[in-house]
């Protein structure tokens, strides 16, 4: 089984995380994703604190990751509450040992990368997720080699 390590960032404050970046991490080579608000915005919508990478989760998990989940605090109350909430989230996940799924990656717009978000969408049961890079200091054509890099079979 292949590990990758995903470091969710966020802020804690009344009881309430809100993410907003995630960075995938594999063989000492990283990715920062930022979140867009509307992302972001999910957690509020399904109550649900992850809800904004459950599609990038799951992909992972049916390619056959097992993910090291850590949960960073940016900003927070040091709440009782924040303390279990990182020991109850800070955890490894183990990914689907049956029919294992290539990951698909592709750009919003192929005709110009450099202009486009990428999107990832798992063969299996078609999970996706759009890493919108515009917040990013990389380009996205870089960004997708190096996504390629941290997911490879090796």
């Amino acid at each position: 089984m292949r590990t990758i390590n995903v470091n969710v960032e966020g802020d804690y404050e009344s009881g309430c995380f809100t993410m907003f970046s995630v960075r995938l991490e594999s063989n000492g080579i990283s990715l920062p994703i930022f979140l867009t608000a509307k992302q972001t915005n999910l957690a509020i919508y399904f109550d649900d604190a992850f809800e904004p990478i459950l599609g990038l989760r799951n992909i992972l998990l049916e390619s056959g990751f097992n993910i090291n989940q850590t949960i960073e605090i940016i900003n927070g109350d040091d709440s009782e509450d924040q303390m279990q909430f990182v020991k109850d989230f800070n955890r490894t996940s183990i990914g689907w040992s049956e029919e294992i799924q290539p990951i698909k990656m592709t750009f919003s717009d192929n005709k110009n990368p450099d202009n486009s978000n990428i999107i990832m969408e798992s063969c299996g049961d078609g999970y996706t997720f759009t890493i919108f890079t515009e917040t990013n200091d990389q380009t996205p054509i870089k960004m997708m080699n190096t996504l390629k890099l941290i997911l490879s079979q090796d």
